[in-house]
């Protein structure tokens, strides 16, 4: 005979245990000890220039951390912005431009992380170039990446005080065999682009040199805007997120070799040219040098009082449609973003470099 009371017991306990294996998986984000889905937007899919997910991935960061990332696919016709608008992510990496024209037009778009305390644009001329700074383009042809980094451009001479009728300029796009060639045929003599058509140049072997106005230069490159709705939502999921990318950040600063191992498996086409890799990874890190080393991702007002003249003196904002810089900056998480053991995480990269 069986006993009906062994047998109930029995039941509950497995309906019990069913449950809580359930629950290992929730990412709803109730803090009940699942992970968390925080979906972001990147202006490029997985690549070393933004090296710090694949090393939190790949190191378990985001995993301890109890966050479930998801990248949003990235879109050259959808802005940075429009991610955030439309629901498709819940933080996005927008460019400083971006985030001052959709609060101008009334957005909520808040700024609460960034993590590139460097301009990801700029002008460059070879290594070996006889100008030494943004007024020696006077008399001079420059190519530019796209139509749009005219205003760009207009707006460096005027720091400048160079007019912008002596200078020349064309349209010559993002190849870096093509913009080499032009180079050296002397068709152009400095060149206005991003981040990725300078690491495009350097696969073609073209030292270069920056020579971007040091204010201009200063401005974050793709620092991380949230809606105010989001983040109340799921706060403990955005600092989470946030501190496994600072945690990747910080291991691009003191183990790069180590971000060069992942990058390798993780995006080998990017390898497929080594000196374009190289150039990639360098560049990224240096991107990524924090202004302090425990507060990686911190707010600079004054930096985006800059970017906001900027824009004003390329024409692309009125004088009216200014912002307040600071209500579009929450620095209130940064130390508690910050809060990780640096140590725990060097040995962490230390013993991934080992094979452990």
């Amino acid at each position: 005979m069986f006993n009906l009371k062994v047998v109930l017991a029995l039941m509950a306990a497995a309906i019990v245990a069913l449950a809580a294996a359930c629950g290992g998986d929730d990412d709803d984000g109730d803090g009940g000890g699942g992970t968390q889905e925080v979906v972001y937007n990147l202006p490029t899919p997985p690549s070393v220039l933004f090296y710090p997910t694949l090393v939190a991935e790949e190191l378990g960061f985001f995993e301890e951390e109890g966050v479930s990332p998801e990248l949003a696919p990235a879109s050259e016709e959808v802005s940075a912005t429009a991610f955030l608008d439309n629901g498709d992510a819940d933080v996005s990496f927008a460019d400083v431009d971006e985030i001052i024209l959709a609060r101008s037009q009334a957005g909520e778009h808040t700024v609460i992380f960034s993590p590139q305390h460097t301009n990801t644009a700029g002008i460059v001329v070879p290594e070996d170039s006889d100008i030494q700074d943004i007024s020696g383009v006077a008399g001079q042809k420059v190519g530019l990446e796209s139509e749009e980094s005219t205003r760009f451009l207009d707006a460096m001479l005027e720091t400048a005080g160079v007019p912008q009728d002596d200078v020349e300029t064309a349209v010559v796009g993002t190849s870096g065999g093509l913009i080499a060639q032009l180079f050296e045929d002397g068709e152009i003599q400095a060149y206005v682009g991003n981040a990725s058509d300078f690491v495009a140049l350097g696969a073609n072997e073209v030292a270069l040199r920056n020579i971007t106005p040091e204010d201009v230069g200063r401005i974050d490159g793709n620092p991380m805007a949230v809606l105010p709705d989001t983040l109340e939502e799921k706060r403990e999921a955005i600092v989470g997120f946030l501190r496994a990318w600072t945690k990747g950040q910080y291991v691009g600063q003191v183990n790069p070799e180590v971000v060069e191992q992942i990058a390798r498996e993780r995006v080998p086409e990017e390898w497929r040219n080594e000196a374009s890799g190289e150039a990639a990874l360098d560049l990224a890190i240096s991107n990524m040098e924090p202004d302090d080393p425990e507060r990686i991702g911190d707010l600079r007002p004054d930096v985006w009082e800059t970017g906001q003249d900027v824009l004003v003196s390329a024409g692309v904002l009125e004088e009216g449609q200014t912002i307040d810089v600071q209500e579009a900056l929450d620095d209130s998480l940064i130390e508690e973003i910050n809060d990780w053991d640096r140590a725990e995480v060097e040995q962490r990269a230390e013993e991934y470099a080992a094979g452990g």
